[in-house]
């Protein structure tokens, strides 16, 4: 069988796999995962699309089969699912960043715009879509990493508080850099007001099995990230002073040279490096995770795992899921499936001359891992 586009595995856990598509070749076909079966039937074959397929064996390696009626089955992918961390899961923890409500198109060559207003518009839609997903999930707390809105405006947070209280988890948030632009309000006001807290020192909050840590790294009328001396003192001592292992929140990434060589302009080595050379020693059993970048990598600084995620509202459109166990955490990256957002985050693959796509999602290894602690 061809099939016109191609099929992806997108996300890997270690029960479970996400499989996404930009078409298909027919309405009505037939996956195979290992044993597993899953008839599909979609109204409009050249649409994106994805599924879940569950009930898979962990550390296994597993080919994905797909046949139409009257077809004979053809092989299109294959993926080894995840080994668990050891022990008992404990929590599962969601999170999402760069939603940028208010924001009108994305992209630049093409740049792709958007007609529509307020909750019509595809900042609101995929960001609902994936509280909504992270909540089927299991997720039982969201993390919001940041770029809550795109400018900060009042409306902006208005539409911001009523989609993170629509959210059926416990939310805990930090702001981005787009939340924090000149002349930008402060929407923390607005968010309390809905019962969400944002506070721009460092804090903890420790859930089953893992120390979150969130880290405010917004600085008024910047782009850049801003840790300052008694912040990462004190975003390690608050990682250090409980047993548990933990997991630090941030929106931007730490920067590997000392000037900015990425773009968009991440921490800067000279707040950053310091940073990491004391969490590695002070909190072995770390794990940092970012925004910022609308992008999907993982990587070590000064021995310290970091992994940055991509945004709701842009190729590949996503959230994070964290698995805690008692021995370690695992993470999955899943693309929103609602089919409106897909179609919008589908064209944004387009941008930048086509390079957005591949650029954005990254490896499959940098978005779904197990970690082990110790």
């Amino acid at each position: 069988m061809t099939l016109r586009g191609r099929l992806d595995v997108f996300a890997v856990e270690d029960t479970a796999a996400q499989l996404c598509w930009p078409s298909l070749p027919a309405p009505e076909l037939r996956i195979r995962v290992g044993d597993r079966l899953v008839d599909l039937e979609v109204a409009d074959p050249a649409a994106p699309g994805g599924v879940v397929v569950d009930g898979l064996p962990p550390s296994t390696d597993l080919e994905v089969e797909i046949s139409a009626p009257g077809k004979r089955p053809a092989r299109v992918a294959s993926f080894r699912t995840l080994a668990p961390p050891p022990g008992r899961l404990l929590a599962r923890i969601a999170t999402i960043s760069d939603m940028h409500l208010g924001e009108p198109g994305f992209g630049v060559f093409p740049r792709i715009d958007d007609p529509r207003t307020g909750r019509d518009r595809y900042p609101y839609r995929s960001t609902t879509a994936a509280i909504r997903e992270a909540a089927a999930w299991g997720a039982d707390t969201l993390v919001v990493k940041g770029d809550i809105t795109w400018s900060g405006r009042p409306g902006q947070w208005a539409l911001a508080a009523e989609a993170l209280t629509a959210s059926p988890m416990p939310v805990l948030a930090v702001l981005g850099n787009h939340d924090v632009v000149p002349k930008a309000t402060d929407g923390r006001m607005s968010l309390a007001r809905a019962g969400i807290e944002v506070d721009t020192e460092p804090t903890a909050h420790d859930l089953a099995g893992v120390r979150l840590v969130l880290a405010h790294t917004a600085d008024y009328g910047h782009r850049k990230g801003h840790l300052p001396a008694h912040d990462r003192h004190r975003i390690v001592e608050l990682a250090a002073a409980s047993d548990l292992p933990a997991l630090v929140a941030m929106h931007h990434y730490p920067d590997r040279f000392p000037f900015p060589s990425r773009y968009p302009v991440g921490i800067v080595l000279e707040d950053g490096d310091p940073f990491l050379r004391e969490l590695a020693v002070r909190k072995p059993d770390c794990l940092v995770t970012c925004g910022h970048t609308h992008r999907h990598r993982r990587y070590w600084r000064r021995d310290v795992d970091i992994v940055e995620v991509g945004s709701t509202k842009d190729y590949p459109g996503v959230w994070a899921g964290y698995a805690v166990h008692e021995g370690g955490i695992r993470q999955v990256v899943r693309r929103i499936l609602d089919p409106e957002v897909m179609a919008w985050t589908q064209r944004t693959a387009r941008s930048v001359m086509g390079l957005w796509g591949p650029w954005a999602a990254g490896r499959r290894s940098w978005r779904c891992f197990s970690k082990t602690w110790g």
